[in-house]
């Protein structure tokens, strides 16, 4: 049966855990309730065993205690809670001397087109010993040597602060980062960095070494450039080499989760290695020493792809499962989810935060208790037949579980997910188990010259296929607005079904229904709110871009009409709405405001126009001071396509004045209806 208790105390932690990271609690505070809590859940325990029965209010303390204990963990790793972290040593030991700092090399991350970035673990902050994680950005003209897991470094740099995003819907790079425990951020060139030898080994920079060495290895052999970046992405989660050609075919064919070492690799492997020792069901302690080869084989795995943070939580997710599986009940592999969701949970709260690990929690639980429903429906006649309908019910469960969060995400629809998983998920298992296989032999040097080839020419096979599938753009369906409410609400309507896939019934008919009510009510709210006027002038580098939305449609007035920025796109996609772009003229009107655009031409003089806002672009040549003599705006606007040192004089100019100036590359983007009050 499911264990309702422990998912009920799971749920309550999450609750908690989200508590303690979005309100301002005093931590002193919160360890006060939760010890009262505790004190109160002892008395009431001992009252229940006295009478031999749980009364309510021992339930409700219990799931307060588990509420407490959530928000105290969320409140435990927060940096500013930690009296040891290094910015809270940093903003005590300011001064006028550029920080020295000794860290060491935890993980490598994916570059961006400027820099090779870095994970660090800082120890030492001048002298003083300190915690935390630091994001290191190291220009890509600087020297090409590459760092290793678990090398030490001797910094002499600023540390600062992640920038706030300037533009509305764009993607938060500094949640992202705290989401990994990372606050801060160091750019440098790798010539500025000291190297510190290593006194010791530990099992990360172990696995460092060995996947490099792997890396390495795999480059000797005779692979194509995509057969080996899809390797290195199948086999040991290292997606840089991968072209955005080859990752967005991936994507548009629904299977973007192969090139991730996750939750999919290794509950394929836990399914190979448990089919291969099944002969040890028949002995008499077998499971046990099965249970035990399975964990050993999946921590094995976690070491040769480098004990990167997305595989060890991806294996100990599993291995729960295989602990489950071995009890030969499919509620213990529920229970067995839950209570590794709990324990990952109280390890690191900011897991919840991540997307992998989101989809891989997700996709698990809706296998377990979609697929057998999906099953019932219908019943092959033959082993082949069946073997494809159980692919085609785990891949639709997979898909209904993730829905929601891959449209919030990605915003797009893959719609041949199904033939490309029915077609690529058989093999899976062959492509995980000839590349673990290939990995071990190449590190004894005893590689068959057959194996590599044969290898690369199934992984071309593999690539040919996913770029044709992925190319029929028609069946991709791409710019979908999708908020988070959208998402919560659909998931809450998936919990409202549940009880019709068992029973069909009133009661369950009324919930179903419930859940499409709410849904509904959600989609009716945001078109009705979405479709409200805004105009916004956007921060862009170089560029003018001011976006006007009506109830009847969106314009785009922008000085570069040949490019479209991201940030724009994001807009479009929120508010559901393809924009008309326009080039930008001197003069906008807008719920009864005139707006002033004065460019690189200067004019700003125009009869019988008086602006309520004034937008310089482009740097002006302008007497700021004459501009206000003959003109009298309410506030100015300077945005990104202008000089800083322009900006700086303009700043100056307006110091002792009661005109309100808003600097978009120091305010963000300016939204007339949030900032500008008429």
């Amino acid at each position: 049966m499911y264990n309702f208790t422990l998912i009920k105390l799971t749920v309550f932690l999450i609750i908690g855990i989200l508590i303690g990271f979005y309100t301002e609690l005093k931590l002193g505070i919160v360890l006060a309730v939760a010890i009262a809590t505790f004190t109160l859940f002892l008395i009431t325990f001992v009252l229940s065993l006295k009478k031999f029965q749980q009364n309510s209010l021992f339930g409700v303390i219990t799931y307060f205690l588990f509420l407490s204990l959530g928000v105290i963990t969320a409140q435990l790793h927060i940096p500013e809670n930690n009296p040891k972290h290094f910015s809270n040593v940093l903003s005590e030991t300011e001064n006028n001397l550029t920080p020295i700092i000794t860290g060491t090399i935890l993980e490598e991350i994916k570059p961006d087109l400027y820099h090779t970035k870095y994970i660090l673990q800082i120890s030492r902050l001048n002298s003083l010993p300190v915690d935390g994680k630091i994001l290191l950005l190291i220009g890509k003209d600087s020297a090409q040597t590459n760092f290793k897991i678990g090398q030490n470094l001797l910094i002499a740099s600023e540390i600062t602060s992640f920038p706030n995003n300037l533009n509305p819907y764009q993607f938060d790079y500094k949640n992202y980062m705290r989401t990994l425990g990372v606050t801060h951020q160091i750019q440098l060139k790798k010539e500025h960095i000291g190297l510190l030898p290593s006194n010791s080994t530990t099992l990360r920079s172990y696995a460092g070494k060995l996947r490099n060495k792997i890396i390495h290895s795999l480059k000797q052999q005779d692979f194509k450039k995509d057969e080996l970046a899809v390797i290195q992405s199948l086999l040991l989660g290292q997606r840089q080499d991968l072209s955005k050609e080859l990752q967005q075919s991936y994507a548009s064919a629904g299977i973007i989760h192969i090139l991730a070492v996750s939750g999919l690799h290794v509950g394929i492997i836990l399914w190979l290695l448990s089919w291969l020792l099944k002969f040890l069901d028949r002995f008499k302690y077998g499971r046990f020493l099965k249970t035990l080869i399975l964990l050993l084989c999946l921590w094995g795995f976690a070491l040769l792809a480098g004990l990167s943070p997305s595989v060890v939580r991806a294996v100990s997710m599993f291995s729960f499962v295989a602990i489950g599986l071995q009890m030969n009940r499919r509620t213990s592999i529920l229970n067995t989810l839950f209570a590794s969701l709990f324990i990952l949970l109280l390890l690191n709260p900011y897991y919840l935060f991540q997307v992998g690990f989101q989809l891989s929690y997700l996709a698990v639980f809706s296998i377990v208790i979609l697929q057998p429903s999906l099953a019932k429906l219908y019943s092959p006649k033959n082993k082949v037949s069946g073997s494809i309908w159980k692919l085609i019910t785990v891949s639709l469960a997979a898909q209904i579980g993730v829905l929601p969060l891959s449209l919030y995400y990605f915003h797009q629809f893959p719609g041949l997910f199904l033939l490309s998983n029915i077609v690529v998920l058989p093999f899976m298992g062959l492509i995980l188990g000839l590349g673990i296989l290939l990995i071990a032999l190449n590190l004894i040097d005893f590689t068959p010259s057959f194996l590599p080839q044969f290898y690369g020419e199934l992984i071309s096979l593999l690539n040919a296929f996913v770029l044709k599938i992925g190319g029929f753009d028609l069946f991709v369906i791409q710019n979908i607005s999708f908020s988070i409410a959208l998402c919560i609400g659909l998931y809450l309507g998936y919990l409202l079904f549940i009880p019709l896939l068992k029973k069909i019934n009133f009661e369950a008919i009324s919930l179903a229904l419930f859940g499409i009510l709410i849904f509904q009510g959600i989609l009716i709210t945001e078109t009705y709110t979405n479709k409200k006027n805004d105009l916004i002038i956007f921060h862009g580098s170089r560029r003018t871009d001011i976006a006007v939305l009506s109830s009847k449609n969106l314009k785009l007035y922008t000085s570069n009409s040949e490019v479209t920025p991201t940030y724009f796109k994001n807009y479009e996609l929120e508010k559901g709405e393809t924009a008309k772009v326009l080039p930008i003229g001197n003069i906008l009107r807008y719920s009864g405001k005139n707006i002033l655009v004065v460019d690189s031409l200067g004019v700003y003089f125009i009869p019988d126009l008086e602006p309520d806002i004034l937008v310089l672009t482009n740097s002006p040549k302008i007497n700021l001071e004459r501009v206000l003599a003959e003109i009298k705006p309410d506030i100015i606007i300077a945005d990104g396509s202008n000089y800083k040192t322009y900006i700086n004089r303009w700043k100056n100019t307006l110091a002792h004045k009661k005109i309100p100036f808003h600097i978009t590359g120091e305010k963000g983007a300016f939204n007339i209806n949030h900032q500008y009050e008429y």
